[in-house]
């Protein structure tokens, strides 16, 4: 499995924004995956991974193809893209990468443990990879292992049940705020962060009035009329109104929300769920905005891992059984060539010494065919014991000793 790598970025050591500065537009793949020498790529994106899983057969050390990863998406997208110092740099090889996919798709390593929203994203990711034909037959045994042990976890476990997202978490604190202020809500962005947050807004409070901003009329009426409110463009926010709560969501690349614009609507709390934020660095701090944001709500994701600790113990046994499972298949793979090489040399060597036995052409082929796969099975037995308990490189040296 050493051929499998990821780099990139993640909640765990990388800030919000240094996630979202390391994306890079889908077209620049195919050139990012040569420039690495790598032969397949899927490349993942959410609210908090940037991430690049590749079949990387070089001489760079995970470390050091996280640098050259860094200096090609500088490159290739001059400077837009780029990835954080290396110390805050995800960089994993071997078994380690793929039980951080596996952990990953499962929603071990996210920042709600449990969430099912990210095992869609590590699909559509693959699915994106394939189309484009960044991702051939490796990735995809590994990412199909991937979905299957996410299946496992999420059916066998308790760690999917109840379990919630970063918008649910600021549920209680915007009932409170719903409840207690009656001017209406801003949802400002139309997709699906957007989307959720104006559901829960309406969930909370169904009289309340809504009103959604965002740049395409056509998708915030879209979702003005899902949840019941109306619409106008981004550039008219605030319209001259005030609210009780704005729900920050747009895919902006930069703070679209200034200081001095939550000054004049103070008071007022703002859930951002932009990525990157959506409001400034001068937003905070000012007298009567309350920001309820991914940092704001660290303290209660941590709660919610806390609660469901008990499970993940199991989870990441599980983990484990599908990590060996994928190295054997591996294995498996890898010994292909060596057991056709090898019957064919016993079929050759068994043909040989029978030629003179005085069988017919039909017994002949059968007593060789016989002979052959009889004598095969030792050698691979301790092939497969020898791969399994030091490296697979093994297997390409006695292929070029038979083949020679």
């Amino acid at each position: 499995m050493q051929q499998f790598v990821v780099v990139g970025c993640t909640h765990t050591t990388a800030s919000p924004a240094e996630i979202a500065a390391a994306r890079v537009p889908p077209t620049l793949l195919a050139k990012l995956r040569d420039e690495l020498g790598a032969s397949e790529l899927v490349y993942l994106e959410t609210c908090h991974r940037s991430e690049w899983y590749l079949v990387y057969e070089g001489e760079l050390c995970p470390g050091r193809l996280a640098m050259a990863l860094a200096r090609s998406l500088a490159a290739l997208t001059e400077g837009a893209s780029r990835l954080p110092p290396p110390e805050r740099c995800l960089a994993l090889r071997g078994a380690d990468a793929v039980r951080h996919l596996f952990r990953v798709a499962a929603a071990l390593e996210a920042l709600m443990l449990g969430e099912t929203q990210v095992l869609g994203q590590v699909k559509e990711a693959f699915r994106h990879a394939a189309q484009a034909g960044l991702a051939g037959p490796l990735l995809h045994t590994l990412f199909e292992q991937s979905f299957r042990v996410a299946k496992r976890i999420r059916t066998e476990t308790s760690l999917s049940r109840g379990a919630v997202s970063l918008v649910s978490l600021a549920a209680s604190r915007l009932k409170e705020l719903l409840a207690s202020d009656p001017r209406p809500v801003a949802v400002l962005g139309a997709g699906e962060m957007a989307a959720r947050g104006a559901l829960l807004v309406r969930e909370l409070s169904p009289a309340k009035e809504i009103i959604i901003f965002n740049r395409s009329p056509e998708r915030a009426a879209a979702l003005a009329q899902r949840v019941g409110g109306t619409s106008q463009p981004l550039a008219h926010f605030p319209a001259d109104r005030t609210f009780a709560v704005v729900v920050a969501a747009t895919s902006a690349n930069h703070p679209i929300v200034g200081g001095a614009t939550l000054a004049a609507l103070a008071p007022v709390a703002v859930l951002d769920l932009g990525l990157p934020a959506n409001l400034a660095p001068d937003c905070h701090g000012i007298a009567g905005v309350e920001i309820i944001d991914q940092l704001a709500l660290g303290a209660e994701a941590e709660a919610n891992r806390t609660a469901r600790r008990a499970e993940v113990a199991r989870a990441e046994a599980m983990v484990e059984e599908q990590l060996a499972e994928l190295a054997q298949e591996m294995l498996d793979h890898q010994l292909s060539p060596v057991a056709r090489s090898l019957v064919e040399a016993f079929a050759a060597v068994s043909r040989r010494e029978l030629a003179s036995a005085g069988l017919g052409a039909d017994q002949l082929d059968a007593a060789v065919e016989r002979l052959s796969q009889r004598l095969v099975r030792l050698p691979l037995r301790a092939l497969r014991e020898v791969a399994w308990q030091h490296s697979p490189a093994v297997l390409t040296t006695f292929l070029d000793a038979v083949k020679r």
